[in-house]
């Protein structure tokens, strides 16, 4: 038996020793300190070896860019931010190459502000460049250090920021006098200022957080901003409402879903502020409770289908130098002109208002030389000029535009809209209005501008009238202020209705009638323009070829051929004017069979 166990012993002893003086395996759990630090030496040792190979293929300008974050990240961002470069995933921190033609937006702010950029960033996609600080920036201390490493080069468009969990502990004069100063020095950085009030925090003694610390922060907050012009996105009032759904337990921080909406409405704040094309809508009957539908003139608020009817719309571009004037346009909304109203620097309306009388009349009613021209006086003011039809003001054009431009100036302070109303709001200063339409709009666009002095009329294909004599009445508005412009093969044109208005208008004392495709701007000064352009002998085509759009005439390259009339119509000069001629002999001005 004992030279059976001597050789087991002498077996066994050399398998032990092996096993307890060998290294652990690669993939081995560490059993003491030294272990996982060594092992957390590696592990960094091959992210840092990847994460610089990833810099090392970079453009410049990007490893710049990593190099700075590198810098300000600190030990606990900056190791994430490797992971995820490695991994090939985005983060906030990520490189942001700016498309020259959108606006640059920075946002700086804590970890609350970190986790919604993405969600800015993809709201905003196109609309513009969404920069964030490189750092998580902490409280005010390090902003005034910090500043001028997370303004990085150049000018910003807007930048949104916010100070205030890492601040609650800060004296309240201390907190102000600081955020002062970091407003002072981003103001000379940045056209416009937002700040982000800080969001809710819960009483957590452990960890010493407190509500009131916050409150007590935003009112101080509030304060300096008003002090300085600044904008203010509520992110506390937005937040509050859905504490119990997106903040987590006893932090400051929020969920994935409480993240994304956080990150929606910064997204929709700054769109707000940002200068580009705004294109606004909102249903008449739901801004003035006023609004009645006219079933008896087959005007209503939806159709059978529930598609709604009275939908109004609004552009504005603040891009571009704005000119002061805003264009009421009656007709159906026009995208492709609206877009080059816009593109002039105007601001554009297109309000919904009892307009479906005229198919409801008996042609000896309508016919008669004068009512025609009272009813679409009453359907654009809202008062009593025609037994014909029952049009009160709420349902006229001029009350659905006050009331439309109304709530523009709330929900759209950034298109700058009260600047058209008068100073309680009433009605509209008139003088800055344009008013514009295309064959009946332009009519009742013509005949109003008879009643109230505007600032300019546009009449594509037309005044579409033939009977009624109101052309020739004494004008509110200078004659010299309407401009008309239409296709030869228009019946309009080719029945002599439109240089019929046009001579009672009195337009003749400013230049003769001028063909724009042989004539280049300013088309002699003229406000009487016409077009031979191709549009196939199609009289219907030619009636609406004139206002951009789908039957507008291109040329070989695909461009409009009337944009230079288009801008003409709309930005001439009211006192550059033609010379005067005769009337046209062959304009016959009697109509009546």
């Amino acid at each position: 038996m004992m030279r059976l166990l001597f050789p087991l012993v002498c077996t066994v002893i050399p398998v032990l020793a092996g096993w307890t003086l060998a290294a652990p395996k690669p993939n081995a759990e560490p059993t003491n300190a030294q272990e996982t630090a060594a092992q957390k030496a590696q592990e960094e040792a091959a992210l840092e070896k990847k994460y610089q190979a990833w810099v090392a293929k970079l453009p410049p300008a990007q490893q710049a860019w990593e190099r700075t974050l590198q810098a300000e990240l600190g030990n606990f961002y900056l190791p994430i931010h490797k992971r995820e470069k490695v991994a090939g995933k985005a983060n906030a921190w990520d490189f942001v190459a700016d498309d020259p033609t959108l606006p640059r937006v920075l946002l700086i702010g804590d970890s609350v502000s970190r986790a919604y950029t993405q969600t800015v960033r993809k709201q905003l996609a196109g609309i513009a460049n969404v920069h964030r600080a490189p750092a998580n920036c902490g409280p005010t201390a390090t902003g005034l250090k910090k500043l001028d490493v997370w303004l990085g080069d150049g000018n910003w468009d807007l930048i949104h920021f916010n100070f205030g969990i890492h601040d609650r502990a800060t004296p309240l004069p201390e907190y102000s006098q600081r955020l002062e100063q970091l407003v002072q020095r981003m103001q000379k950085r940045s056209a416009k200022l937002a700040w982000a009030t800080t969001t809710p925090i819960p009483d957590v003694p452990e960890k010493k957080y407190t509500a009131r610390s916050i409150t007590d922060r935003n009112a101080v907050a509030a304060a300096i901003m008003r002090k300085y012009g600044v904008l203010v996105d509520d992110l506390f009032t937005a937040i509050m409402p859905k504490l119990a759904e997106f903040q987590l337990p006893q932090d400051v921080h929020f969920n994935g879903p409480g993240n994304e909406y956080l990150g929606q409405k910064v997204a929709e704040f700054i769109q707000a502020q940002l200068p580009h094309r705004f294109v606004l809508t909102a249903r008449a009957s739901q801004i003035d409770p006023r609004a009645r539908e006219h079933p008896e003139l087959d005007f209503v608020f939806q159709d059978a289908k529930g598609k709604p009817q009275d939908l109004q719309y609004a552009v504005v571009d603040t891009r571009v130098p704005a000119r002061g004037q805003l264009v009421i346009w009656l007709m159906g909304y026009n995208a492709a002109l609206f877009e080059r109203i816009s593109g002039y620097g105007l601001h554009a309306i297109q309000p919904h208002y009892a307009n479906r009388w005229f198919g409801k009349l008996k042609p000896q009613d309508r016919d008669d030389g004068v009512s025609l021209g009272k009813i679409r006086l009453e359907a654009a003011t809202g008062t009593d000029h025609s037994p014909l039809v029952d049009i009160p003001r709420p349902d006229g054009m001029v009350e659905r535009s006050i009331q439309f431009v109304k709530w523009l100036k709330k929900e759209h302070p950034a298109g700058n809209w009260g600047q058209f109303l008068n100073a309680d709001e009433t009605d509209l200063l008139w003088d800055k209005v344009i008013m514009a339409g295309s064959s009946h709009g332009s009519t009742t666009a013509a005949r109003f501008a008879k009643h109230q002095k505007v600032a300019r009329v546009v009449m594509f294909c037309g005044p579409r009238v033939q009977f009624d004599s109101w052309q020739g009445l004494p004008s509110a508005t200078p004659a010299n202020r309407y401009f008309g412009f239409t296709h030869v093969l228009d019946t309009g044109w080719s029945g002599d209705h439109y240089c019929r208005s046009w001579i009672l208008l009195g337009l003749a004392q400013y230049g003769p009638v001028v063909d724009v495709d042989t004539t280049p701007a300013p088309f002699a000064h003229s406000r009487r323009l016409i077009t031979n352009a191709d549009v196939k002998k199609d009289t219907r085509r030619a009636h609406s070829s004139v206002v951009p759009g789908g039957a507008a005439v291109k040329d070989a390259q695909g461009k409009f051929l009337h944009e230079s009339v288009w801008k003409y119509l709309f930005t001439q000069s009211v006192d550059q004017v033609g010379q005067a001629v005769s009337p046209e002999p062959d304009c016959r001005l009697n109509l009546k069979p």
